[in-house]
């Protein structure tokens, strides 16, 4: 019998992969179901539970700070260990549990509690997924987009689903319904993906090295950063916004919705733009879309303006979040793929978030919301900027 080569083994393990597509597209499907049970409704029920609108606002700001810590060490040990979908399983189980405790804690410190460690078992999930789903879509003819895309979908009919029957009287619904998704549906589901196929032994401290001195790879990190300090002004700021100029409370969900919404189309067509454009043109193309959409609300003074822009902002974010998912694997050293998502989420959704939400509130405090919109802007020319500049040599090879 002859002996398999290297790539014929990869090939093999990639036709494989391909009928087991349909466990991303549920995966994606639930998490994000579980995302947009909860999301959405939290500081209502913080609210109920008491906390004044500075506690809530603390406690909004732990997630990313969190995400800063959580995500590395876990990508880190699931790399190390080649035990990816334990890792998974583990994180999202944890994150299931300790929804539960939410239904009878009170008080602001045991809140806090319970938000640092749902954060630190949660936050790892989608780097985590992404780098496996990345990997699973190679040589099947299909793309990440078309994957994660059911997490839209999943998102938009539970924040839509939720809201339909959610009152102050049963706001408990919304932490069972994340943890059943989570640990009834997630945690199994973890062990039917595939792992990565490394032949040769990850070193961690070797491969980061080779990583962070990539040519381009810090203003990758920065342009993240930036992208995530507008994206916090965005969704921290946008509700507060729209009331601002007028819209109802029921504008204020259809504006989420239709941002979403849009995102479906596009991800659908993921693999044909990968296709025809590089990754760094979908990413200048994703943060010039929505710099000029965030400034379009910024001086918007009817919600109906707010309200047509936004299915513009779902459709080039979501371009600009294939691409750079695509781009941060690209980057990453064989057996290091987690670990390149992290480093890219914790920019993005840790160290930037924290970073914008604070920012954005001075702003509109100070100068008031639709100054929030125009800086947020700016944020999104300046990370557009910092790509292209300080990538330019390892753009001109990323297809």
């Amino acid at each position: 019998m002859q002996a398999l080569s290297p790539s014929d083994v990869v090939n093999r393990d990639q036709r494989s992969d391909a009928p087991r597509l349909w466990i991303a597209k549920l995966y994606y499907f639930l998490f994000f179901g579980a995302i947009g049970a909860l999301a959405p409704f939290f500081n209502i029920y913080l609210q109920q539970r008491g906390l004044s609108g500075a506690e809530i606002g603390f406690m909004s700001s732990i997630p990313p700070v969190v995400t800063l810590v959580a995500g590395p060490i876990w990508a880190g040990i699931a790399d190390r260990s080649r035990r990816h979908q334990l890792v998974l399983a583990l994180c999202v189980f944890m994150s299931g549990v300790v929804s539960i405790p939410y239904l009878w804690t009170t008080g602001f410190w045991p809140l806090f509690l319970l938000v640092v460690v749902m954060a630190f078992f949660r936050t790892p999930v989608a780097p985590l997924l992404d780098a496996i789903v990345l990997g699973m879509v190679k040589g099947t003819g299909s793309s990440y987009g078309a994957q994660r895309l059911f997490g839209s979908i999943g998102y938009i009919l539970a924040t839509y689903g939720v809201g339909l029957v959610l009152t102050a009287n049963n706001l408990g619904a919304m932490f069972v319904l994340h943890a059943v998704l989570l640990i009834a549906g997630c945690t199994a589901l973890s062990f039917f993906l595939p792992a990565e196929s490394v032949t040769e032994t990850v070193d961690m401290v070797a491969g980061l090295r080779k990583l962070t001195r990539q040519p381009g790879y810090t203003s990758f990190l920065v342009t993240n950063v930036l992208q995530g300090m507008a994206t916090a002004a965005f969704f921290g700021f946008l509700g507060l916004r729209l009331l601002d100029i007028g819209a109802t409370e029921q504008q204020v969900g259809l504006a989420f919705a239709l941002a979403a919404s849009a995102e479906v189309p596009v991800m659908a067509l993921g693999g044909r733009m990968q296709a025809r454009f590089r990754l760094a043109q979908m990413i200048i193309f994703g943060l010039i879309g929505v710099g000029v959409a965030y400034f379009l609300i910024g001086l918007a003074n009817t919600p109906v303006i707010a309200l047509a822009v936004m299915p513009f902002i779902g459709v080039f974010y979501s371009a600009y979040w294939m691409g750079v998912v695509a781009y941060a694997n690209e980057a990453a050293p064989p057996g290091l793929r987690a670990t390149g998502q992290s480093l890219m989420s914790a920019a993005q959704f840790g160290l930037g978030w924290a970073l914008g939400s604070i920012i954005a509130g001075i702003i509109w405090g100070a100068f008031g919301g639709g100054w929030v919109f125009i800086v947020g802007a700016v944020l999104m020319f300046a990370a557009m900027t910092v790509f292209a500049v300080g990538t330019r040599k390892r753009n001109a090879l990323l297809a």
